[in-house]
């Protein structure tokens, strides 16, 4: 499988941190695996935490092509992606299967048809659901491409939410 292609010998380096025990510092943030398909390769890779998803509710298919660019005077890019993803129950199913043994982390969100003030209620149904399998769970409310999601960091907004 392709994880014995890949798999790598880290160092290891336990770190602790908000209880959770990691085998070694290097962390993969969301937003490569958005739907939880690769980890046991992503976690022969060495990582001591991954993190999957931005996952939401029901399936989305992000925003419209193209949505990355590339700035090759900056060696950057642009991402435009807008939580493309096959859905919370989906993701649950691939954690299932996976055989990591590091810390995994699951990044939720909204989806965007959900109108902001009843945002908190995609969050809840994601918690619930990936709750039993994550190491930690993070909310991401900071993207600039689901509309009106950027609300949900502002005073009342954010306490109803936490």
């Amino acid at each position: 499988p392709l994880e014995m292609l890949v798999r790598q010998k880290v160092p290891a380096r336990p770190v602790t941190c908000m209880g959770l025990t990691f085998k070694n510092p290097l962390g993969l943030a969301a937003g490569l695996d958005k739907n939880g398909e690769c980890i046991d390769a992503l976690g022969a890779m060495g990582f001591g935490s991954i993190e999957i998803g931005t996952v939401t509710p029901r399936p989305q298919p992000g925003n419209d092509k193209p949505r990355i660019f590339r700035l090759v005077d900056a060696e950057g890019l642009i991402n435009r992606m807008g939580f493309n993803n096959h859905g919370v129950d989906n993701l649950v199913e691939n954690v299932k299967k996976a055989h990591f043994d590091g810390v995994l982390g699951i990044n939720i969100g909204k989806n965007k048809d959900t109108p902001v003030e009843h945002g908190k209620d995609d969050y809840l149904i994601c918690m619930e659901k990936v709750y039993p399998y994550a190491g930690y769970i993070a909310i991401n409310i900071s993207s600039p491409n689901t509309p009106g999601l950027r609300t949900l960091q502002y005073a009342e907004a954010l306490d109803d939410l936490l």
